[in-house]
């Protein structure tokens, strides 16, 4: 009864955060609580492009359903987990995700994501060089 008690004091806390508590912070401007659109809402991954430089480019993404298998060949990618959870899939392995983790993708590398939050996943990408939208290889 205890252990039952304690998980549902855990659900109840963990409800009670705030899933916007972090700022993206540049030069410029600041992100911080972003609205999502009604259409972003409607779709499984939800990008915006926050910057675009010559060496790399940022992106706030979000994930309420799975990646397909892919790779980028000429992009590294970091990506931060800022809300929810979600798994990371590589070749032979995957980790859970927590707010807070930081994943490290070299280019090459097979990997997707999938979102296993009730609501959704929210990430900032940074790609290196600036993605063009263009490197996206998916698994055969």
């Amino acid at each position: 009864m205890k252990l039952v008690m304690y998980f549902v004091i855990g659900l109840f806390l963990a409800a009670c955060q705030s899933r916007d508590h972090v700022k993206l912070i540049y030069p410029d401007k600041i992100y911080e609580h972003t609205e999502w659109t009604e259409d972003e809402l409607k779709q499984d991954i939800a990008i915006r492009h926050l910057h675009r430089g010559t060496d790399s480019s940022t992106h706030l993404v979000r994930l309420t359903g799975k990646e397909s298998p892919h790779f980028h060949d000429r992009h590294d990618l970091t990506v931060s987990v800022i809300s929810g959870t979600s798994i990371i899939h590589f070749k032979n392995h995957a980790v859970s995700l927590l707010p807070g983790d930081v994943i490290y993708i070299p280019k090459g590398i097979l990997h997707w994501a999938e979102n296993t939050d009730p609501v959704a996943s929210v990430v900032f990408a940074v790609f290196s060089p600036a993605f063009d939208g263009k490197d996206r290889r998916k698994a055969e």
